[in-house]
């Protein structure tokens, strides 16, 4: 028979390794998303993403980078993100904000900044 005392410290382990799952929905577990800055020489200190048709912007994505920022020609990984429809929010060093729209990754894991696609920003 095994002593009572004995075995807490194995429940309190196996609880302990239980908090280091991700919070992320069964669906985005073991998925990765990215963002490709390919822009020609603009960088982001903010990257918010909302699903598409809200406002509910989550947390600051560029904060995933070393520097905090996502700078022109790099790779920003994403994370707590499930595959869906997205609105992006960007703001350049310079405080200027942009909104992409239509960000798709149900079938793609990953999405490009453009030109093109900032060049209405405020």
């Amino acid at each position: 028979m095994v002593p009572r005392w004995c075995c807490r410290p194995l429940a309190s382990l196996l609880l302990l390794a239980g908090a280091d799952v991700p919070l992320q929905p069964a669906s985005a577990q073991g998925q990765r998303f990215f963002a490709y800055n390919n822009t020609t020489r603009t960088d982001f200190t903010g990257v918010c993403m909302a699903p598409a048709g809200t406002e509910n912007w989550g947390p600051n994505q560029a904060l995933n980078d070393r520097d905090k920022s996502l700078d022109a020609g790099e790779r920003l990984t994403l994370t707590g993100v499930a595959p869906g429809h997205f609105s992006v929010k960007l703001v350049e060093r310079s405080g200027r904000t942009c909104i992409l729209q239509g960000v798709d990754l149900t079938k793609e894991k990953s999405f490009d900044i453009r030109d093109q696609q900032i060049s209405n920003c405020r």
